[in-house]
């Protein structure tokens, strides 16, 4: 299956799929380092879902590695433009077999930032938030969707009070399925948060 969408991605498809969970890695990886979290996801979630990880638009600093915008400095203008750019390749998504309603948009740190900010105003079955933070310009999307916010307790890259920030801040404006989550960990994908999306799930869907 093809899509003239924005950003170029690597996928596990399946042609019975009737739910898809789109990737969105963080800064420094690539397309495929979510790739063993979506095939053990497919495997452990009773529902049929293709996965979707996108590939930053840009070349890491370090010359390995992708980021969505750069980050030392921080180009909080250039976040924006790429912010809108996903946002129309997650509408390309929308699609008869596939609605964005049956679609779940999970990010990791700067990805977590760019699903949080994108994901908001589209209506989706849910967001994970992984270790993400809010972007200085975010606004709330009038339909916020479900979700989920999962941050370590001894995370030293993104500081866990960007998640708190995050859920405070959905929670007074939403009345939709949120919960945080916290876990003894660092900056890095809670090894319980498939078993917490599977066991969420029915409300979700």
């Amino acid at each position: 299956m093809k899509y003239d969408i924005n950003h170029e991605f690597v996928s596990i498809s399946s042609q019975t799929a009737t739910h898809r969970i789109i990737l969105i890695h963080g800064w420094g990886a690539d397309a495929n380092d979510l790739l063993t979290f979506g095939k053990e996801f497919t495997e452990k979630v009773n529902l049929d879902f293709e996965v979707i990880s996108l590939r930053g638009p840009r070349l890491h600093p370090s010359g390995q590695g992708r980021q969505w915008y750069e980050l030392y400095p921080h180009d909080w203008g250039g976040a924006e433009v790429e912010v809108n750019k996903l946002l129309d390749t997650l509408k390309k998504f929308d699609t008869k077999q596939i609605s964005l309603r049956n679609t779940i948009l999970l990010g990791f740190s700067q990805g977590a930032a760019m699903a949080i900010d994108a994901g908001s105003k589209l209506n989706l079955g849910l967001i994970v938030s992984c270790s993400g933070y809010p972007h200085p310009n975010w606004v709330l999307g009038e339909e916020c969707p479900p979700m989920i916010i999962s941050h370590g307790l001894f995370d030293e890259v993104v500081p866990i009070n960007a998640s708190r920030i995050i859920y405070e801040t959905v929670k007074r404006k939403s009345s939709k399925f949120c919960k945080l989550v916290e876990f003894d960990g660092c900056h890095q994908i809670d090894s319980n948060l498939i078993k917490f999306i599977s066991s969420n799930i029915s409300i979700i869907f």
